[in-house]
C-alpha cells in the first residue's frame, strides 16, 4: 500500500499537466527508471505493445509488467487520446473486481479508466470474461 501511494504521488508530481493517451511501441523500447538514456533499464517493452502514456518533451511516463518508468517518445505512436490524468472525469480501477463492482467492465482502449495492466491478453479490452 505504501509503495502504491509513492507511485501515485510520483505520477501526480510528474504528470500534472500531461494528458494520458494510448500508444503502441514502434520498436523495442527500454522502460527506464528516469527520463534519460542514462536511466537504469527496468524492462524491455516489445514492439507493437499497447501502453498508456503521458508524454512531456522527448519522454513518456508509462508502466509495463507492473513497473512504472519512462520510454522514449520517438519509440511510440499515439493511438487514442484519453482523459486527463487528474480532475473531473478521471477514473482509476485498482483491479478487475473493482471495475466489475462499478459495473463498467469491460472497458475499451481509450475509455476513461482503461489500463494496460488490466488488459492481460493485450486485445484492447480490460477485464473481459475469463480475465
Amino acid at each position: 500500500m505504501r509503495k502504491l501511494m509513492r507511485i501515485l504521488a510520483l505520477s501526480a508530481t510528474c504528470l500534472t499537466t500531461a494528458q494520458a493517451a494510448s500508444a503502441v511501441t514502434t520498436a523495442q523500447a527500454n522502460l527506464r527508471r528516469h527520463p534519460s538514456t542514462s536511466g537504469a533499464v527496468l524492462r524491455v517493452v516489445p514492439t507493437n505493445t499497447v501502453i498508456t502514456v503521458a508524454c512531456r518533451g522527448n519522454w513518456c511516463r508509462t508502466s509495463y509488467q507492473g513497473r512504472g518508468g519512462y520510454v522514449a517518445r520517438s519509440l511510440t505512436r499515439s493511438l487514442v487520446a484519453s482523459a486527463p490524468l487528474s480532475g473531473r472525469g478521471t477514473r482509476f480501477y485498482r483491479s478487475c473486481a473493482a471495475m466489475r463492482a462499478a459495473g463498467v467492465a469491460p472497458l475499451k482502449l481509450g475509455q476513461p479508466g482503461f489500463r494496460t495492466a488490466l488488459d492481460r491478453n493485450g486485445n484492447g479490452l480490460d477485464c473481459e470474461r475469463g480475465e
